[in-house]
């Protein structure tokens, strides 16, 4: 006679399970994935956890596990990530949104709090999924405040996710172009009051030491160059054509390369230059000030 397996079976059995193939949150990978195959927010399997699973379920439940155990990110799978409270959708094409590119919107926040201009007019150099500037104009928007968007990304495909992701929260103040950094950018399009980028900065030489789920996402989202500082010199170099007198760029960096982020700012005009801790104790965000 086949076993009969609870949800609380499942879960005691699957988080060890993917623990052994290097998951640094297998509880928590096992939950979500549970909750998927069961349709139900994953709180609530701990209101399930008697719950027998039925064949059919049993048998997604398995596939899902064999996907996480090759290394596929529990975003791709589930087809979508909370960021800022909100859910984006992702897939292979961009990247999947992490807890430290929240403070590169909340610096955002900040700076845009203490502009006086009526209308906040923002520019996301590489938006992937859209997560940061579709944060920013959900922010705005719930302040009752005016917001004017742009996200560019090389990728189509990224483009697209993004667009989804507009569509998905309702938000119509952000427009969305392919573009090469500033490469198909008009400068006489209008100047920005704040740029905010979260660049690819991962060493080349260090892209194979990756953890098996990043490197499941796009190579040329992550590869920064020898020293990792490749766009940010590309970004810095080009951005004040694009930005107002007393306007800023905010970038978020890796870990240990503030002081280099720094240097490139002072280097390109930029003042006021400072940086915010992630919860880890890294400087996590890097910003600067146009002169007039």
């Amino acid at each position: 006679m086949s076993r009969t397996w609870t949800v609380l079976d499942l879960l005691n059995w699957a988080a060890p399970y993917l623990e052994r193939y290097a998951s640094t949150s297998p509880r928590l990978d096992a939950e979500l994935l549970l909750s998927r195959v069961l349709e139900c927010p994953r709180l609530e399997l701990y209101l399930r956890f008697d719950q027998p699973l039925a064949a059919e379920e049993l048998a997604a439940f398995k596939q899902l596990l064999v996907r996480r155990r090759e290394g596929v990110p529990v975003a791709y799978l589930l087809g979508e990530k909370e960021f800022w409270s909100l859910p984006f959708i992702v897939n292979p094409a961009v990247l999947v949104p992490r807890p430290e590119t929240e403070h590169l919107v909340e610096a955002a926040i900040e700076f845009l709090e203490s502009e006086a201009d009526r209308v906040a007019r923002v520019l996301d150099i590489g938006t992937g999924c859209g997560n940061i500037i579709l944060a920013l104009a959900h922010t705005w928007n719930e302040k009752g405040r005016e917001f004017s968007g742009l996200g560019t990304d090389r990728r189509p495909e990224a483009l697209e996710v993004a667009r989804a992701n507009a569509r998905q929260l309702g938000i119509a103040s952000v427009a969305f172009e392919v573009s090469d950094l500033f490469a198909d950018l008009r400068p006489e399009a209008g100047s920005f009051g704040l740029i905010v980028s979260n660049p690819p900065y991962i060493r080349t030489a260090d892209l194979e030491t990756l953890p098996p789920a990043v490197r499941y996402e796009p190579r040329s989202a992550l590869d920064g160059g020898v020293d990792g500082l490749d766009f940010y010199r590309k970004i810095a170099a080009s951005a004040g054509n694009f930005l107002k007198p007393g306007g800023g760029l905010f970038f978020e960096v890796g870990a240990e390369q503030a002081a280099g982020v720094k240097k490139i700012l002072a280097s390109s005009g930029y003042d006021a230059i400072s940086s915010r801790y992630d919860l880890a104790g890294h400087e996590r965000v890097v910003g600067g000030i146009k002169g007039g």
